[in-house]
């Protein structure tokens, strides 16, 4: 009995390596900081910077922590970050387009607006 606890140890510790090798093995999320860098460049052109300041710069602390867990090997963390920071980003990003249309119809309003009382002046005449 005690040469088959011993034939199979070699057996066990093989398997209990392989699974803890694969189990750890994180990938370097570097697809995931590329998706947020361009989330973030999107919302940046859509002036996110002035309409949703706020996500943002969430979205930007986000991708910046993510690189610094890069940097320790701290993939996991780091793919979470990136993940976030796309998250924020793209919030920004319709923030932005929301509130420039809200303010885009308002303009439009405030013309139409004018336009009519500018048309009741001149039929009062």
């Amino acid at each position: 009995m005690q040469m088959f606890y011993k034939s199979l140890l070699p057996v066990l510790l093989f398997v209990v390596v392989i699974l803890f090798s694969g189990c750890s093995s994180v990938p370097k999320p570097v697809g995931e900081i590329a998706r947020a860098k361009a989330q973030i460049d999107t919302a940046v052109t859509n002036e996110a910077g002035r309409f949703a300041a706020v996500e943002l710069d969430r979205a930007k602390g986000k991708l910046r922590r993510a690189e610094k867990a890069i940097l320790e090997k701290e993939y996991l963390t780091a793919k979470q970050l990136a993940d976030e920071a796309r998250s924020d980003a793209k919030l920004a990003a319709a923030k932005a387009n929301a509130t420039r249309a809200k303010q885009s119809a308002q303009e439009m309003k405030d013309t139409v607006q004018t336009m009519e009382r500018e048309i009741d002046r001149v039929q009062k005449r």
